[in-house]
């Protein structure tokens, strides 16, 4: 047997109900149990709570006529079918009830049973309809809502329209900010004709690999799909989806990184074995041409020799050293406190070089464990670098050091001249430097340092704008 409709007539009038009523009980397609209630602010109640099945609100209500409690009701939440009862016909009330919200409109001096059956079941397979909708709605909004990529809607010259929340942990900017701002204006500029040059065509795309500007003004890469979409009379729009590739990315230049280092490592043992063995006899039969007496002029060159040959020695220590693996130390201390010693060290480097140096630090502590003396010294080395690459008149170094729960955020920021895309790859290896004057060591120490306290550094640079190393300490 169905489940009985639970039907309620929203009327002051006893003798309007009554009749309404005993129509409504000579329907015998389906059962109904049906209430009444004549006090407007019960039937406000009652309309929230969306409690029955199927209401009957009369037009006539008092202080409130039923077009103004079908209003409420709609503002309030009520989804179920409401059909609004009048005395007379009245076609401006009739439309206005239906743009309101109202499955249907009837005159009761119209009304019978057979009027009743059809409204309530035409009424009822409709909410049903309507139902279905909603529901598929709120899990496709709910899907939405929670994706861990960007998605998004422009309309057709690309503002955003829509978007949900990955959007502040993508790009930095909320839902709410990203309204009405331009895609194109988050792009890399070349890439952004390209794709204005594609969307004046309607030409949808996938997974092209886009560089954005997030709010901070840090270049992000992405995969962008968008897609385009007319329907009938509406506005036509796009639709887009972002998946971001920085984690995936930064787990790419983490391995590469230790392979780099591990390959070296490999290397200098292997060179350091075959260089050193040979420079050893070369030392001792130098020695022992001296033993065996010389003179003042065949002696000069012989120390000349001795000389270079310790200075190869050194360097390969140097070199070995640079590239092993550092056995650190460990303190549970602050990591700002390491930080401003650091920056107190290198002011005198930034005075004598007209650098200033601006520093963003959080207000709390941030207790990681440390070795100080070995990450001062990487530190030290990214902030002298940043001095040294400043070559304006007076140049500029940024340090800003964020923390959210467990994890810290550190960026030290030069406005110098930059470094060229194709060099960024390389700037960790070993004797690779842009300096004139320089090994190309420190940076591979400060990476073995960085990846000894299991933080991840990386770096973005632009020619002519300056140089950015971030390091996240998880």
């Amino acid at each position: 047997m169905n489940k009985p409709l639970k039907v309620l007539i929203i009327d002051d009038d006893e003798d309007d109900y009554f009749i309404t009523s005993q129509y409504l009980k000579e329907v015998d397609s389906f059962p109904m149990e049906i209430s009444w209630c004549y006090n407007i602010q019960e039937a406000k109640k009652e309309l929230k709570s969306n409690r029955f099945d199927f209401y009957f609100l009369d037009y006539r209500l008092g202080a409130l006529t039923g077009l103004e409690l079908l209003e409420y009701a709609i503002s309030k939440g009520c989804i179920k079918p409401i059909v609004l009862l009048t005395g007379k016909g009245n076609p401006e009330i009739d439309r206005k009830t239906i743009e309101a919200g109202a499955y249907d409109y009837l005159i009761k001096g119209d009304i019978n049973a057979e009027k009743l059956e059809r409204c309530v079941r035409y009424s009822t397979e409709r909410y049903k309809t309507f139902k279905e909708l909603l529901d598929k709605e709120r899990k496709y909004r709910l899907i939405f809502e929670n994706a861990i990529n960007m998605v998004f809607t422009c309309d057709t010259s690309l503002h955003f329209l829509d978007s949900n929340k990955a959007s502040e942990f993508f790009l930095g900017f909320s839902p709410e900010e990203l309204k009405g701002l331009n895609l194109l204006n988050l792009i890399d500029q070349e890439q952004a004709q390209e794709i204005s040059d594609a969307i004046e065509q309607k030409q949808s795309m996938s997974n092209i690999r886009i560089r954005f500007e997030s709010k901070n003004k840090q270049v992000i890469i992405g995969l962008l799909s968008l897609n385009y979409f007319e329907n009938g009379d509406l506005p036509a729009y796009w639709q887009g989806i972002i998946f971001d590739e920085t984690l995936r990315i930064q787990a790419e230049e983490s391995k590469i990184q230790t392979e780099k280092m591990e390959a070296t490592y490999r290397l200098m043992n292997t060179l350091t074995h075959e260089i050193r063995n040979p420079l050893t006899n070369i030392m001792l039969a130098v020695d022992g041409v001296i033993d065996e007496g010389v003179n003042d002029n065949q002696k000069s060159y012989l120390e000349i020799a001795k000389r270079s040959s310790t200075r190869i020695n050194e360097i390969v220590t140097d070199l070995l050293n640079s590239s092993r693996k550092i056995e650190l130390k460990f303190e549970s201390i602050d990591l700002k406190g390491v930080l401003q010693e650091v920056i107190q060290i290198a002011k005198d480097s930034s005075d004598l070089n007209q650098v200033e140096i601006r520093v963003d630090l959080c207000e709390n502590e941030i207790i990681k464990p440390i070795d100080r003396d070995k990450l001062k010294i990487a530190l030290l080395n990214l902030i002298f670098n940043g001095i040294e690459a400043n070559d304006k008149e007076k140049g500029l170094i940024n340090i800003v050091l964020t923390s959210q729960q467990n994890n810290a955020q550190l960026l030290i920021e030069d406005h110098g001249s930059g470094i060229k895309s194709e060099d960024l790859n390389k700037l960790f290896e070993p004797y690779f430097t842009t300096k004139e004057k320089g090994m190309g060591l420190g940076l591979v120490s400060t990476l073995n340092i960085i990846k000894a306290h299991k933080a991840k550094i990386e770096v973005s640079s632009q020619i002519g704008k300056g140089t950015l190393f971030k390091i996240n300490f998880d």
